[in-house]
């Protein structure tokens, strides 16, 4: 096996590139990002999307099933910049993934290149490609270990003998207890439900406390609940003190919210996930700390404002199309269809605490259509069809008494 080059140095072109992927929009860090993916060589790929990864992780666009992704996949949580990583428990800088993901693919010969096959052309959203593939991979990993040695390229990233067997020690016992953190990971939308988490919890505390602080990890990044899930895992008999806080904190401390601006329904979407995590983090035992309070409600504030400014950018959507004139019932339906996502997003803007807010932003909404009436190529029904859609009944009526 061929050496990995060392950690990717960025000259100042490629560092103002790093900038310009870091502000893109949203649909634009999409394409970015499936672009690089199909890159057979993503070393470099990687240094420009590091500025962008707390978006990716919110947005969550469609990611192919690659072989070192899926490997680490019951790590996801535990991964950390290379810039941002100082040797803490239970954490691995994502300069050591490939020197790894090359040590288990030697070590386990053919069945590298068959489950690379099974997951041609499927991605992350395929669950049942990843139970099937990576079930496999994940016991064969554990089975085969990444040796007793540093393996190539290691040294090049520029990580030591000591930062091997630390690094070595966590993915094998991750691989070994990912069968059960898998099934809480695919389940993450419905909490993960309290049985699957505890499994998970429990399989992951056996293999040691670097362990489970990465499986806790892994976790509540992809938990609706993840207050739940750290309350959860501090409960467990035997745990060891203030872990579960400690991942509490970091998680706490990294959450960043991101409303993507030109796509309605998945800024209505990514809304009401922010207000179901941190309604359920407010809940917590764990978070009566008042700087753990004070720390949810300056979340809670920041994603409120990204709602009021994704809802002024979704109401637009809507708002230009109808003062343009002529629409025809097939326009009309696409426009209420976008002002269903639009009122969905108030909704959960509102509840994230924007309410004197929004209440402002949609009566210029409300506004902005009445002064539509009269104009060709609309009329006033469907005025007051996307009045009530986008403002209730209430409004609708205004605007029917008013005409």
């Amino acid at each position: 096996m061929t050496a990995q080059p060392g950690p990717v140095t960025l000259s100042a072109e490629a560092r103002r590139l790093r900038h310009a992927v870091a502000a893109a929009p949203d649909a634009v860090l999409a394409k970015v990002v499936a672009v690089f993916d199909s890159l057979p060589d993503r070393r470099e790929a990687d240094a420009l999307l590091d500025a962008a990864r707390p978006r990716l992780r919110r947005l969550r666009p469609p990611r192919p099933i690659a072989f070192t992704r899926l490997l680490f996949l019951p790590l996801d949580g535990a991964i950390l910049e290379a810039r941002a990583w100082r040797r803490q428990e239970g954490t691995l800088p994502r300069t050591a993934l490939l020197p790894l993901a090359g040590a288990i693919r030697a070590a386990i010969g053919p069945a590298a290149a068959e489950i690379e096959a099974a997951t041609a052309g499927r991605s992350f959203a395929d669950h049942a490609a990843i139970d099937a593939a990576g079930r496999r991979l994940w016991r064969l990993a554990a089975e085969a270990g990444p040796g007793p040695a540093p393996p190539p390229g290691w040294q090049e990233a520029g990580l030591s003998p000591v930062d091997y067997r630390q690094a070595a020690a966590l993915a094998t016992g991750a691989w070994r207890c990912a069968g059960p953190l898998w099934a809480a990971l695919a389940a993450a939308r419905f909490g993960p439900p309290e049985d699957l988490t505890r499994l998970a919890l429990l399989a992951a505390m056996a293999e040691g406390p670097a362990v489970l602080a990465a499986a806790l990890s892994t976790l509540m990044l992809k938990a609706a609940k993840p207050g739940g899930v750290a309350t959860l895992a501090a409960d467990l008999p035997g745990a060891p003190p203030a872990l579960a806080e400690r991942v509490l904190d970091a998680w706490l401390a990294e959450c960043r919210p991101e409303i993507p601006l030109a796509d309605p329904a998945g800024a209505a979407g990514m809304a009401e996930a922010f207000r179901e995590a941190l309604d359920d983090l407010a809940d917590s035992r764990l978070a009566q700390r008042a700087e753990r309070r004070q720390r949810i409600a300056a979340i809670r504030r920041e994603a409120a404002e990204a709602c009021r400014m994704a809802y002024a950018e979704a109401a637009e959507t809507v708002l230009a199309p109808l003062a343009s004139g002529a629409a025809d019932d097939a326009a009309i339906g696409a426009l209420e269809a976008t002002a269903r996502q639009v009122r969905r997003l108030e909704q959960a803007g509102r509840g994230l605490g924007a309410a004197t807010a929004f209440d402002a932003a949609a009566h210029r909404v409300t506004e902005r259509i009445a002064a539509l009436r009269g104009k060709p190529g609309i009329g006033t029904a469907d005025l007051v069809r996307m009045t009530e859609i986008l403002a209730g009944p209430e409004a609708a009526m205004r605007l029917l008494d008013a005409g």
